[in-house]
């Protein structure tokens, strides 16, 4: 149930000084400025709602003031609203903007400070005086009855363009509940008898856009409705809304527990699709969105995996198997696809890495499954040779392909000791020419929890500058405890002047952090990376809500999809400090499915 928001709307006007004159304007008089009546001017609008606000336009010459409003065209950003005659209305997005009149060759401007405020009840047990209980009831301090925000994290960051979050919270021996949202220019109130809320889309949205590149407060109190005359204070948070728009992407990801490959343009509120199913393994998405990687188990053994590719066929909208695993013709797992433009003009032919089960790279066709020639097997040199080499990605230029090499023969998937390794690539009158591995990033890396000697998973920034990865205390899977190795993302400038941990990313403790990848969109404040954790979402998603099917191969709940921040600011010169922030839930995501392998890729919907 919702209550109706009430518009409220108040005028600040400053008066005029000198004199005056009425009527008889003429916009292309040689005045000396172009004055806006009134300067400045506050309005205060609901959830929901608009507000208005009327202008009077002076052209100045010295002490004299003559009104030429009918002369001159009012204007305002539209992200706030739209102006009509002598009036601009504004919508639902608290901020501080302008209101300009361009007067023939003259512009005047005001200042406009729009406040956003709301009330709202949600829940279909939420008494209608909620508001009332609240406001009457004495604040009291009781450690037994403070309630702990457990979603969305302290200090997290968040696109703007992130679809309506579901905050949620601990009882506490409370049943009824008060969030107080607040940032600049707005103030939300939001009763609920649940221990979760969610705005709708146009309030989130509207909240969204008046916090951004700010900080947005979520205070927290509650009270029992048996005993209403005391309240307690909770354990609020606060949550960055960045300025940055997710550019219309996708996310791919594998629900392993169900042995699908999903999908989900970011910043829709559709569930995810089905993209294929009967993947027992990894997969890999290219960066155009238009071709997949994946492995399976063939006929029932899990002894061996075997890799297949598929294509979009973008006038049918249907992804197709050009290469079948079932067929058995590729003995292997992870893949990375060259990018368009490097080495083909065109994705009608690409060629893909694939790491083989001996712990080598091989190159195939992904449309015929033919092996292509080329000097791959560099990638088994190094300082204990052979090395295996396996988990490659091709940068987005496709001059360098990033890799974990181990010195132990013969690993592809479960790995030990490995560092990060790259090379160059080069296609050269028909050939295809790596360059010797070289190792950038320091091993071991020491921190507080441990020392860090198995580094994997590496993925290249779309811009190639960095290179996020895993790096773990231990052999890397562990099949009775997920967490055991201790696993988290660490971030390196690619030629390896520095290498950071994502400290505020990871969190406290070891949640099994792996599979990271780039979103592939420009972005002005932040990088975004998408990776999968064992971290609790809430109360949604825990050891004790897991699934039975998540509980398997050493993981204890349904492992979740999470959206992580990096800084640009922080990351100039030598970083010495942590650029990262606790990261966001992906919205629509399934909290009773285990799902990891996050790719951010272009969605085949705008191919």
């Amino acid at each position: 149930m919702r209550l109706p928001a009430v518009v409220l709307v108040a005028a600040l006007v400053v008066p005029a000084c000198g004199k005056q004159k009425s009527g008889g304007g003429d916009a292309s008089t040689d005045y000396e400025r172009i004055e806006l009546e009134p300067g400045q001017a506050t309005l205060t609008v609901a959830l929901g709602g608009v507000a208005s606000q009327d202008y009077k336009v002076f052209g100045v010459s010295g002490d004299v003031r003559t009104e030429i409003t009918p002369d001159c065209l009012l204007a305002i950003d539209p992200s706030f609203g739209s102006a009509a005659a002598a009036s601009v209305t504004v919508g639902a997005r608290g901020g501080k903007t302008s209101v300009a009149a361009t007067c023939g060759a003259r512009v005047g401007e005001a200042s406009l400070i729009v406040n956003l405020t709301g009330k709202i009840i949600v829940g279909t047990g939420t008494p209608a005086n909620a508001a009332d209980l609240f406001d009457a009831a004495t604040l009291a301090t009781d450690p037994g009855r403070t309630s702990a925000t457990q979603y969305p994290l302290d200090k997290a960051v968040s696109p703007r363009n992130i679809p309506p979050i579901e905050m949620q919270w601990t009882a506490a021996g409370n049943d009824l509940f008060h969030l107080h949202i607040t940032a600049s220019f707005t103030a939300i109130d939001v009763y609920t008898s649940d221990l979760e809320a969610t705005l709708g889309a146009a309030e989130w949205t509207s909240l969204a856009n008046t916090a951004a590149g700010g900080l947005m407060q979520i205070g927290l109190e509650g009270l029992a409705q048996a005993a209403p005359t005391t309240k307690f204070t909770g354990a609020g948070v606060s949550l960055t809304m960045s300025n940055d728009d997710i550019d219309k992407t996708a996310i791919y990801w594998w629900a392993s527990s169900q042995g699908n490959i999903m999908s989900q343009v970011f910043g829709t509120t559709t569930p995810p699709s089905l993209v294929k199913d009967d993947c027992t393994s990894c997969h890999s998405v290219s960066r155009s969105g238009s071709r997949i990687g994946y492995s399976r188990c063939v006929g029932g053994s899990c002894s061996d995996l075997w890799a297949g590719f598929l294509k979009y066929d973008a006038l049918a909208g249907t992804w197709n198997e050009a290469v079948n695993a079932n067929s058995r013709v590729i003995p292997g797992t992870y893949s990375t696809f060259s990018p368009i433009g490097n080495p083909f003009p065109t994705d009608e032919q690409s060629v893909a890495i694939v790491a083989l089960q001996g712990g080598t790279l091989g190159m195939y066709d992904p449309d015929t499954g033919a092996a292509v020639a080329s000097n791959l097997d560099v990638a088994t040199h190094g300082s204990v040779t052979p090395r295996s080499a396996t988990m490659p990605d091709w940068s987005a230029d496709g001059m360098r392909v990033v890799f974990a090499s181990t010195p132990n023969p013969g690993q592809s998937i479960d790995i030990s000791q490995s560092s990060i390794a790259t090379m160059t690539y080069q296609y050269t009158n028909g050939t295809h020419v790596f360059g010797e591995p070289q190792f950038p990033i320091p091993n071991p890396i020491t921190l507080p929890s441990g020392t860090y000697d198995n580094h994997f998973f590496p993925s290249f920034s779309p811009d190639g500058a960095l290179i996020v990865f895993n790096a773990a205390r231990a052999a890397w899977r562990n099949f009775t405890d997920a967490r055991t190795p201790g696993q988290r993302l660490m971030l390196a400038d690619a030629t390896g002047a520095w290498v950071t941990d994502l400290a505020a990313l990871n969190g406290g403790g070891d949640t099994d952090i792996t599979w990271a990848h780039w979103a592939p969109g420009a972005a002005n404040d932040y990088y975004w990376v998408v990776f999968a954790s064992q971290r609790d979402y809430g109360h949604r998603a825990t050891e004790a809500t897991a699934n039975a099917s998540c509980v398997r191969n050493g993981v204890r709940q349904c492992k979740q999809i999470w959206i992580g921040a990096i800084a640009k600011n922080k990351l100039t010169g030598v970083v010495t400090m942590d650029p990262s922030a606790p990261p966001m839930w992906l919205p629509g995501q399934d909290v009773n499915t285990v799902n990891i392998s996050p790719y951010w890729t272009k969605p085949t919907i705008i191919q």
